[in-house]
């Protein structure tokens, strides 16, 4: 069984530079996908998740449900 992890994210660029690349290592062969859907970002948090390899959204809307539901419509599953 794989799984899809979806990252609602605000200004994280921080604590993205740290999940990713653990979630990537420890996850492997469970990980359907990984998606990082922002909410209005001012930091380098999209930019940062991009060249990690991960699928990267921008919400139309600000708030972790809204993020984490837009996101799971994008999921491949």
């Amino acid at each position: 069984m794989k799984i899809s992890v979806i990252i609602p994210t605000l200004n994280e660029v921080e604590n993205i530079r740290q999940l990713i690349p653990h979630l990537l290592q420890y996850g492997q062969k469970h990980l359907a996908e990984i998606m990082v859907v922002d909410g209005g970002s001012t930091d380098e948090t999209m930019d940062i998740a991009k060249k990690l390899g991960v699928m990267v959204f921008k919400s139309p809307e600000k708030g972790r449900a809204k993020q984490m539901n837009f996101a799971a419509k994008k999921s491949h599953r």
